[in-house]
């Protein structure tokens, strides 16, 4: 597969399961991402909800991070991540995608372990 496909493909994949932005028939429409319900213009709003999904797109091509028990929100280009992973490394490596990610402008980790038996 060739690595525009499989760019596409995760971008696809990252919208189906964030919710966050759908483009349809040439309108902006926002599932899951509420547009309204904060300060914000509605333009940055929408840019929130694109460095959103684009930072699940990356953690989902990160390698050996359970991309699907981080929540990832974005308010003013600051991505916060919620959730918890099975080690420190995969926090890291979490971390580290999603300070990659254009148009992120910092990150904020509130990731923690998940609590051994």
């Amino acid at each position: 597969m060739n690595r525009f496909a499989m760019s596409a493909g995760l971008v696809v994949l990252a919208l189906s399961i964030s919710g966050c932005l759908v483009l349809t028939a040439g309108t902006a429409g926002v599932v899951g991402y509420q547009l309204g319900k904060n300060d914000q213009p509605v333009g940055d709003q929408i840019d929130d909800a694109a460095i959103t999904t684009a930072v699940k797109a990356s953690l989902l091509a990160a390698p050996d991070v359970d991309s699907l028990r981080v929540h990832v929100t974005t308010v003013d280009g600051v991505v916060t991540l919620d959730g918890s992973l099975s080690d420190e490394a995969m926090i890291k490596r979490a971390v580290g995608a999603a300070r990659d990610t254009s148009g992120a402008r910092s990150v904020v980790s509130k990731l923690t372990l998940i609590p051994s038996d």
